[in-house]
């Protein structure tokens, strides 16, 4: 086979994996937030008959859109893998750890993504026969998992700014700006720690900081690396088919 042609096969895979972070987002916003009625939350102060209601009035909605964000939860993984990817070639021989790092922890991401949703869809599945008690609390089970479940997901993220930050190419391939960005972002879920003692004010599940500023760290932080993986990808690729023409 030609080295170029088989180069250019190695690397679309990679591709491929980096544009599944951009359909998870637009197919989560869509299934989780708007169909699952998830943005914005429904306020943590609200009593279990208003829940009960909640449930009873929408519940073929909020089927839809945690069946559909459980299967497009999953997503977020062959997105995180194309990270690894371009991780383990910013410093090979320093790297290692951190793309470890990197990869475990978005991969793991998944398992609240898609593990709270099923709180949401049980409550959605027999509405009409779960106490307004049990409704709230499987409605209140869903976000504290989302919430409290934070770290593994600053993980990867700050690893992705340390990794950039180490690059020695003369234009790195995540520039310095986004790499303490995605630290930064990372570190900033630290707020949620105070979600479990608010049920009103900015930092409970409803509030601006927690929900809106967060998420929104969160939403542009996949928009931003998907961005700079695209960049990537091709200056990998001529560095290695420079290599493979040299060898």
């Amino acid at each position: 086979m030609n080295p170029m042609m088989s180069n250019a096969r190695y690397f679309q895979y990679w591709r491929l994996c980096a544009a599944m972070g951009p359909v998870f987002l637009t197919a989560f916003l869509l299934c989780w937030g708007m169909l699952g009625y998830n943005i914005p939350p429904i306020p943590a102060d609200h009593t279990p008959d208003q829940m009960a209601q909640f449930f009873r009035t929408h519940y073929n909605e909020v089927r839809a859109g945690m069946a559909g964000a459980m299967l497009f939860g999953v997503l977020y993984l062959p997105w995180t893998l194309s990270i690894t990817k371009v991780m383990e070639l910013i410093n090979p021989d320093h790297n290692n750890i951190v793309s470890t790092l990197q990869m475990w922890g978005g991969g793991l991401t998944v398992v609240p993504l898609v593990t709270s949703s099923v709180f949401w869809l049980t409550g959605a599945f027999r509405p009409d026969v779960l106490e307004p008690v049990t409704l709230q609390m499987l409605y209140d089970m869903g976000w504290l998992l989302i919430d409290m479940f934070y770290a593994i997901t600053t993980i990867p993220m700050v690893a992705i700014g340390v990794a950039g930050l180490t690059d020695k190419r003369e234009k790195p391939l995540f520039p310095r700006w986004a790499c303490w960005y995605s630290i930064w972002a990372g570190l900033s879920f630290l707020f949620e720690l105070l979600m479990p003692f608010f049920k009103t004010g900015l930092f409970a599940r409803q509030g601006w900081l927690n929900f809106w500023v967060e998420f929104l760290v969160w939403f542009f932080y996949i928009l931003l690396i998907t961005y700079y993986v695209f960049k990537a990808i091709p200056r990998l690729e001529q560095e290695r088919a420079a290599k493979l023409a040299n060898a």
